[in-house]
């Protein structure tokens, strides 16, 4: 496949994957709104709520895998073993499958408990109460979810320990690549959302929504669909530049 096709495949990736997100992330706004949970948030009863997000990081993996055929493996990683000798059985390949898929499965929730201790860890440092550790949790599993869960399920727990513990990891397909770059983008959005929205936290207006952790998920949240119009916008407008500039030559 030519570079050209390449950067088209990738185009329209990012934009359908922009697209699915902005309506996700606007529909659990809306959903807050209108059903009068926003306020519930960092409470007990709102872990229910929190459920939507890992359902839509898992409905936006499955689209993209679906849609894009994209190739996780690593460029300079082994290559896949061939296929068993006929003296095996098809059960003790089904065996080990199964260990491996359970093994990669325990280590994924291993990452993600890891990323969530750190995100809480990290609330704290910044000036979280001690005694709200249930709010704090609340923020952490929201961070975890929409920056380190997506990551996971599409270059799998290892991959995921690698790009945390290095800058070095280099995918197969190019088109895998750009789109574990936006999700890294999306990190930074999430962040800074997060991070953003405790200024109002000090403010003394009085109202529900700034109490904690209620400004730091939602800023969580709309960092994400900040970053996700920023990525529409921005590949809109080079899509646009690139086919001025070649009808121009």
């Amino acid at each position: 496949m030519d570079v050209q096709a390449q950067s088209a495949i990738a185009t329209k990736l990012f934009i359908n994957i922009s697209v699915l997100s902005i309506a996700l992330n606007s529909s659990f706004f809306v959903y807050l709104l209108y059903s009068n949970r926003l306020y519930d948030l960092g409470k007990c009863c709102s872990s229910a709520v929190l459920l939507i997000l890992p359902l839509s990081e898992v409905l936006k993996h499955f689209y993209v895998k679906q849609m894009f055929q994209l190739e996780t493996g690593l460029k300079s990683g082994p290559p896949s073993s061939s296929s068993s000798s006929s003296g095996r059985s098809a059960g003790a390949a089904n065996a080990r499958a199964g260990r491996t898929r359970w093994r990669e499965w325990f280590g994924a929730a291993m990452l993600f408990t890891l990323a969530t201790l750190f995100y809480a860890f990290i609330c704290v440092v910044l000036g979280a109460p001690l005694d709200q550790y249930k709010k704090t949790s609340s923020l952490a599993l929201t961070l975890t979810t929409v920056t380190i869960f997506p990551i996971i399920l599409l270059i799998g727990q290892s991959h995921t320990y690698q790009l945390l513990l290095s800058e070095t990891l280099e995918l197969k397909s190019p088109l895998t690549n750009s789109y574990l770059n936006l999700l890294k983008n999306n990190c930074i959005g999430v962040i800074l959302g997060a991070w953003g929205a405790s200024v109002v936290a000090p403010l003394d207006w009085d109202r529900p929504w700034q109490v904690y952790p209620i400004p730091n998920v939602v800023g969580s949240i709309g960092g994400l669909f900040g970053m996700n119009v920023f990525n529409l916008l921005s590949t809109v407008y080079i899509s646009m530049y690139r086919n001025r500039r070649a009808k121009a030559q």
